[in-house]
């Protein structure tokens, strides 16, 4: 659910912190009752999420688990603010290695001294596909597909065409604490035949078992543009609850004259059993 503002405000932001054994005889039947319950805490590793930041995860949802990705933001343009309440993704784990996903925005742009627009962004649906895990230096790796569908939208925020965005997701888990990850691809806006050129780079450390913070690059370009690249930087914060909820903050900055990306943020993230 990432995207790239064409505005050119924007504001800084600053985020506070708060803040003797035996080895018994098994046997056959012993073995496999082991074997699921290794399979059944696999499955119920810690949820992971594709926000707050602009880096889509290559990891997947589960088989047979649903996942609610929920962020309310404030973005900072110019005639004036744009609000989100809430941006959604909805995630489905279909097989080990295949996701799929839905996206809703509801927005309201502020246009004083105007009326606000309010309405929903067009509608998106896709799937994430698991190709590969890390093999060493080989990063874990998946593809990412989004369409925005003509018409599924408020009238408002009707697009001309229709908006695909493709990516590759890499991760490379480092340690038990830190690891990397960044995606490139493509997308269309719906107003512009001409793809834009996405790319992101995020950073993430482990304070604690529930504590992470996170630190990011990232920005997109017109395919044919000669432009020096924009870039905009992200950072936050998340926090675990039980296995299966994530709370998170972040806010984001263009650092290049043609970045104008701005926004303060805050959701969550639940998975659950269907």
């Amino acid at each position: 659910m990432n995207q790239f503002s064409t505005r050119n405000k924007v504001f800084s932001f600053f985020i506070f912190l708060c803040g003797g054994f035996s080895l018994p005889l098994m046997s056959q039947s012993d073995s496999t009752m082991t074997a699921m319950m290794t399979d059944s805490m696999h499955a119920m590793d810690p949820i992971r999420a594709d926000r707050p930041d602009q880096t889509e995860s290559s990891y997947l949802v589960p088989k047979g688990y649903a996942q609610m990705e929920l962020g309310f933001s404030i973005t900072d343009t110019d005639p004036g603010f744009i609000y989100a309440y809430p941006s959604a993704l909805w995630k489905y784990g279909l097989t080990d290695n295949f996701e799929l996903r839905l996206i809703t925005q509801y927005i309201t742009i502020q246009k004083s001294p105007n009326p606000d627009q309010n309405g929903f962004l067009p509608l998106a649906v896709g799937f994430k596909s698991k190709l590969s895990n890390q093999k060493g230096i080989l990063p874990k790796m998946s593809f990412l597909g989004h369409l925005r569908l003509p018409g599924v939208v408020s009238e408002e925020f009707e697009i001309t065409y229709l908006a695909p965005e493709l990516r590759l997701a890499f991760d490379h888990e480092v340690s038990d604490f830190f690891n990397v990850g960044y995606n490139v691809g493509l997308f269309w806006d719906g107003a512009d035949p001409e793809p834009l050129v996405l790319y992101t780079l995020t950073t993430g450390f482990s304070i604690t078992k529930r504590l992470g913070i996170f630190g990011e690059v990232y920005g997109a370009t017109p395919q044919r543009d000669s432009e020096s690249l924009p870039l905009n930087v992200d950072a936050g914060i998340t926090y675990l609850i039980g296995n299966n909820f994530l709370l998170d903050v972040s806010a984001s900055e263009g650092i290049t004259d043609n970045a104008d990306y701005s926004y303060v943020s805050a959701g969550f993230s639940y998975r659950f059993k269907l």
